[in-house]
């Protein structure tokens, strides 16, 4: 049933458009418009007093090239002196620059000359926690023989090793 109503709900649509139905407009043929034609209107002779005008146009013309031919000039010449005075900050600027880039060179020298030694003074402090430990580790266990005699047999081997462990660490992450 849902085909079949589909089926007639487009074949209603088709049949509305227009051009489903051929008859139903007619093509308006195109009408021809007249095109206007520019004539030429003819040139009127020449005259003194046409002449003459002519001239003072041209006399007018050229005064104001020659008033703009200055302006350019003045202009040209202030374009110039911005580009001199331009052309010194530049190279102010890239002085700077060099000597910017100069010192940053030897601040990247002296840090790594910095940190060189402070690696080599870690490890010094490295080793030297290392044997304060050891020491402390041993004055551990001869503390824990002088007092192994306080702990019953089976255990009494536990306090010089406790010993030596607590004193180490201790000296380890007092140091």
């Amino acid at each position: 049933m849902k085909k079949v109503l589909t089926t007639l709900l487009i074949l209603s649509f088709v049949s509305t458009s227009a051009m489903a139905w051929p008859f139903g407009k007619k093509e308006a043929k195109p009408k021809s418009t007249p095109i206007p034609v520019a004539v030429a209107k003819p040139t009127p002779k020449p005259t003194i007093a046409g002449g003459r005008e002519i001239v003072k146009e041209i006399g007018t013309e050229l005064k104001a090239a020659k008033a703009e031919n200055a302006k350019l000039k003045t202009s040209l010449d202030k374009a110039l002196e911005q580009v001199k005075v331009a052309e010194t900050k530049t190279f102010e600027v890239q002085k700077s620059a060099d000597a910017l880039k100069e010192w940053g060179i030897i601040q990247q020298a002296e840090a790594q000359k910095f940190m060189k030694k402070y690696n080599d003074a870690v490890k010094r402090y490295h080793r030297l926690k290392m044997i304060a430990a050891l020491i402390a580790a041993a004055v551990g266990v001869l503390l824990g023989l002088q007092f192994m005699a306080l702990v019953p047999p089976p255990y009494n081997l536990g306090v010089p090793i406790g010993g030596a462990a607590l004193f180490a660490a201790l000296v380890w992450f007092f140091l």
